[in-house]
């Protein structure tokens, strides 16, 4: 009995590598068809995830975490601008005629503080789900309204004081350095981290993506081989028992594999080359010129507050070091030394480090530094009327000089990145219809290869 079972389980075995390894020539071409058609589904997949990843990290940083970041530098611009043309407006007090102008700083302070309520609704918007981002704008937005009334009551005691131009009175004082700490302690620091969240969603973002590119590429110059090599197997197969020296529909399939293949390769690279230069040329620089222009408008602010609050003199001279430093380093321990070493060798590091000796950007900050030097000169000597109108006057039309180059250069470098993401697109345009349709062709010339062999044992 038991050598009955046995033999049956011997029999079991044998049918069945007969029928798991066909060893009929019509069992052998429907085998090379089916390892053809497999390896078409593999390489027209491999291509699919490549495209998709490759837009998914051109929508991730050109459409979504990229604006994010260009919108939330002008948030922090509008909200310091905010505070410097306040600071000015108590500094020029009853002589409305000073510098630039009591009623100029005025509409300069209406129009930022719209822009920045308006860059708020718009980093709300664009947070979208994101909880954090959310709720940080709303402390933002939340801190901006006090900051409001705080000023306003500065205003309107500097006005009933109606003292001449120089530190008002202790009582506008003190409600100013109740708005200027809210500012500068609460409200920036949190609009500047909605810039760095961004700018790290950015660069995750990158990271991520290119390396999901770079990696479909090789799927798919794996897969093409592997579809070549099938193709050509099957050409040899047919040749050796058909005596036939090639088959015009599997030529014509090996040429569409190579033309399919080449081309995805050459699409992945250029949409990956599309995406560093975007985010190498085009954001990194871009979000180095908005952050320099930014704190910049801060060290400005500092120096009116310099001038304008004697008591915190000591304190803003050594902030504004410290955000010169930020802005174009110079190894200096203190502020006459900067100015000069400034003066002789463009910056080491900083947000303008690497800018070239005769850019026009570094010749207009360091005139910035000059009549900062000046400036602070003068308050030694003990004529503070006027630094104070070299501060309202030049040293404002220097500075807006200044930030309109820092501003050329962010929009010539957003234009890139925008010219990048897009060129990136445009690469991508045409393989949601294409692709499938190289795939059904494939398939099509593999079986128009087989089938009239297969034909022959009918």
């Amino acid at each position: 009995m038991i050598s009955k079972v046995a033999g049956a389980l011997r029999a079991l075995r044998r049918t069945a590598g007969r029928s798991a390894l066909p060893r009929t020539v019509p069992g052998h071409l429907r085998g090379w068809a089916a390892a053809a058609l497999l390896a078409v589904i593999a390489l027209v997949a491999a291509v699919s995830t490549g495209l998709e990843d490759a837009r998914q990290g051109l929508r991730l940083v050109g459409e979504d975490a990229g604006p994010q970041v260009v919108h939330t530098g002008h948030l922090y611009f509008a909200l310091s601008d905010m505070d410097a043309q306040l600071a000015g407006l108590l500094l020029i007090g009853a002589e409305h005629d000073l510098g630039a102008g009591r009623d100029r700083a005025q509409e300069r302070y209406r129009a930022r503080r719209g822009e920045a309520h308006r860059a708020l609704l718009q980093a709300y918007e664009i947070a979208g789900t994101d909880r954090a981002s959310r709720r940080t704008v709303r402390d933002v937005l939340n801190g901006l309204g006090r900051y409001e009334q705080l000023a306003s009551r500065a205003l309107l005691l500097n006005d009933q004081s109606g003292h001449p131009a120089g530190p008002p009175p202790q009582n506008v004082l003190g409600v100013y350095r109740r708005a200027t700490d809210l500012m500068r302690q609460d409200i920036l620091p949190k609009a500047y981290n909605l810039t760095l969240e961004n700018a790290s969603v950015v660069r995750r973002a990158y990271v991520d993506e290119r390396s999901h590119v770079l990696r479909s590429r090789v799927a798919v110059g794996v897969t093409a081989l592997v579809l070549l090599a099938v193709l050509a197997g099957l050409q040899v197969y047919l040749a050796y028992r058909f005596r036939r020296l090639l088959s015009p529909a599997l030529a014509a399939a090996t040429a569409l594999t190579l033309v399919l293949g080449g081309w995805a390769l050459l699409v992945l690279g250029s949409t990956s080359s599309h995406l560093r230069m975007a985010k190498e040329e085009g954001f990194d620089p871009t979000l180095a010129f908005t952050r320099a222009r930014a704190i910049s408008n801060t060290a400005a602010a500092d120096q009116t507050r310099f001038l304008l609050d004697p008591r915190r003199a000591d304190t803003y001279a050594q902030v504004y070091f410290d955000t010169s430093q930020a802005i174009a380093y110079r190894e200096s321990g203190n502020l006459a030394d900067y100015y000069r070493r400034l003066a002789e060798a463009p910056p080491e590091l900083g947000f303008l480090g690497g800018v070239p000796q005769g850019s026009e950007v570094l010749i207009r900050y360091r005139a910035f530094q000059e009549q900062d030097e000046r400036m602070r000169g003068l308050v030694r000597r003990g004529d503070e009327r006027e630094a104070i109108a070299l501060r309202t006057g030049l040293m404002t039309e220097t500075f807006t000089a200044y930030d309109q180059e820092l501003s050329r250069l962010v929009a010539h470098r957003n234009a890139d990145f925008e010219r990048e993401v897009a060129a990136g697109a445009a690469a991508l345009d045409g393989w949601n219809r294409g692709l499938p349709a190289a795939g059904i062709v494939l398939a099509a010339l593999i079986v128009l290869g087989v089938w009239p062999r297969l034909a022959e044992y009918r």
